[in-house]
Order: structure tokens, then sequence, then C-alpha cells
């Protein structure tokens, strides 16, 4: 396999921070590899959401050195405005990194031949104008879909197939394959033809072709009812009726979030529930590994034209800077270290993201229980405060 043919492969860290210097004590690397990441996440926590005037209540964060060796790491609660303290296997809503398992279950059924990227919308679903989308630009946000979530008419109660009847009702955003726009339908699409194509649910997919054999046993689909130790979300009081509008400003009442409405909403597009731990192993083996074979890993780290033109101007986040997306992962670049594949994640009263970085093969992933976090921020900082240097 890919990942076993790779040379092994000897790795430093370096946690530029201020840090006492390493002495001839009996300490383990894991050990001091946790303490390092461990400090670097308690200034993170300080920092991203410093435009807030508030410290980030929860975080955690895990480094994967390829598809197998992960340092991991919490720092702050889990429960705000509460006290206490996160631990590791605490789970995490982390909303759009959904999308990742989603996109890969599409690219598998392509590769078994149970469908394919360029069958038309309408060979599946009947959608107006469905005859010029193809499974291809719902991956890549190059549909023209519009989101369901920007409709007047949405309850947060809808089924999946009612999210896409809303849509319908809704104006193109512009011709099939012309630009770039990310829309949650175009996988609310997607979660509907997987079950089509393959006549199991979407959520025993993920579970039968990913959960269960890459042993991420920490992470599940969100349905209702909480598995193992999930712990609530929060988010700033402003935004919603009879609030200030959502702008940064000092204080905010801290408000705590335990039962988002989006978060059973969001199905296929954002409803998965994990640790910073199993999804810094699924972007290394989705990315690094071998998951999918080498043509479908191409088409998940080959940024779209329309990707690319459409955020050429997008603003840094720290050293982290969205630069375009695939067909289901987004591109960053992050200072010093160079192009990552992975994705953001953001629903009630949490934030997530997730990457793996070529120049290192190595994937970090970062989760809050804050929706003020700027996740992109804290994954750069960590990414590059926790230097991976191959010195073999």
């Amino acid at each position: 396999m890919r990942q076993k043919e790779r040379r092994k492969r000897v790795f430093l860290i370096i946690a530029s921070v201020s840090l006492a210097t390493l002495s001839s004590c009996a300490t383990s690397p894991e050990t001091q590899q946790q303490s390092d990441l461990s400090a670097i996440l308690d200034d993170v926590r300080r920092s991203s959401a410093a435009a807030w005037d508030v410290d980030v209540p929860g975080i955690g964060a895990a480094v994967a050195f390829g598809t197998d060796d992960v340092v991991s790491a919490v720092s702050g609660v889990a429960d705000p405005p509460g006290s206490t303290m996160l631990t590791s296997g605490d789970r995490f809503h982390v909303g759009s990194l959904t999308k990742t398992f989603t996109a890969a279950l599409v690219m598998l059924l392509d590769q078994e031949g149970a469908l394919s990227l360029d069958d038309p919308l309408s060979r599946w679903i009947d959608y107006p104008g469905g005859d010029d989308i193809t499974v291809r630009m719902l991956l890549g946000h190059t549909s023209g879909l519009p989101d369901f979530t920007s409709s007047a008419e949405l309850t947060r109660r809808e089924s999946p197939q009612e999210a896409v009847a809303l849509a319908a009702q809704m104006d193109p955003l512009f011709a099939p394959d012309s630009a770039w726009a990310y829309s949650n339908t175009n996988y609310m699409m997607l979660g509907l033809i997987s079950e089509l194509t393959s006549g199991e649910p979407w959520a025993r997919q993920i579970r039968s072709q990913f959960l269960e054999p890459l042993g991420l046993d920490s992470t599940y689909v969100w349905t209702g009812e909480p598995q193992g130790p999930t712990i609530n979300g929060s988010r700033l009081a402003c935004g919603y009726s009879n609030e200030p509008e959502c702008t940064p400003m000092p204080g905010l009442e801290l408000l705590p979030v335990v039962d988002g409405a989006d978060w059973t909403l969001a199905w296929a597009a954002g409803a998965l529930v994990s640790t910073p731990d199993d999804i810094a192993r699924w972007i290394a083996q989705l990315v690094g590994g071998d998951v999918l074979d080498s043509e479908h890993r191409d088409l998940l780290t080959t940024a779209t034209p329309q990707s690319e033109a459409a955020l050429a101007d997008m603003p840094a986040f720290g050293p982290t800077h969205w630069s375009g997306a695939s067909l289901g992962l987004l591109q960053y670049e992050i200072d010093g270290l160079g192009v990552a594949w992975g994705h953001e994640g953001s629903i009630n009263g949490f934030v997530a993201n997730a990457a793996y970085i070529d120049q290192t093969q190595t994937a970090v992933a970062v989760t809050s229980n804050f929706a003020m976090t700027d996740s992109f921020a804290a994954l750069g900082d960590v990414a590059v405060h926790f230097q991976i240097h191959d010195v073999s």
C-alpha cells in the first residue's frame, strides 16, 4: 500500500514557544511532544478569539505523522461557561468536516463503478435544471445550487429531501460549472445520491466504509442523542433575536449551546461528532493513505479553476490562506509549510479545521467548543508552532 511503500521517516518536533530546554532527564519523546502541544494550545486558546476580547473556552488539537502516530492535547473547559476541564477523549461537533467523508464515499462509489462523477443530477434526483448539473459539480461546489440554509422558509426541522426541496424553490446562483460558491445543498444531494446508488443509508455507509475499517471509534453521526463524552458548545450573545449584531466587541455574555438545531439538520453536510485525534487520523488516511486510489486522491488534491478565481482575494487568517477548493477538500497555504489539503467546520456552538500538509506528510486537526474561534488561524498556529522537520 502507498503508505507502507514509503521509507520509514524520523521526525523531529520543535515547539516554537517559550519552553524549558530539554535536559537529559528520562522524559519520553511522546510525553514531551504532548507537553509541547499543550503549551501551544494554551497560547492558541488566548489568541484565536482575541477579536472578541475573550479567551476560547475549550480547544483540542492533534498532529498525525504519516497515518499512524498521533500526538494530541486539549486546553480549557468542556462545559462553558462552567469549569469541567476538557479531556483527551471528549467529542466535538465538527460540522462541515463531515463533507470530507461524504466526498470520499462518492469517490469510492465512482471508483467501484456504481456511479460516475459525470452522471447528470437528473439520473438520481428530479431537480430543476438537473440535466446540466453533474455529480462532479456537486462535489466541487460549481453546480450553482443555492444553499437551502438561506431559504426564508427554513424551519431547521427538515429532512434531507425537504432541504433539497427548499433549494429547488430558490433561484440558481449561476449557470452550472461557470463559477464557484460553497453550498450545503450540494452535499445533501450527494448524501441522497449515495443512498440511491448503494441502497444503504448514508450514515451506515460512513460507518462501514470508513469509521470501522480505520478504527475511528470516537466518531459518530449525530441523530439527537450523544454517544460517549460529547461536550457542550458555546457562543457569545449576538446575532440572534433581541441581541446585538454579531461583530467583534467586548463585554458580550458567553452562552452555552447544548442542543443545536443544525446538528441533525446538517446530515451529510455536517452531522459528524469526533475528536481531534480521530479527525487528524482521518485526514492523514484520506490524503496520505490509501482510502482511495491515486486517481481519486488526485481529484481531492487539485483545485478547480473556478474556486481559485473565487478565492483569489480571500484574506489570510493568521498564518493560513484559503486559496482554492477541489472535489471535496479545501486548499490552504500555511506560512513556511506550503500547501495543505483539508476542510473547516462551523456548526451551532462549535468550529473545527483539519489539513494534511504535503511537504511534511503530516495532518493537523483543531476542534473548539466556541462558535467564535478562528479555526483557520488556530490550525495555522498549531501547524507553524509545532513544526515538523524530516531529518532522515
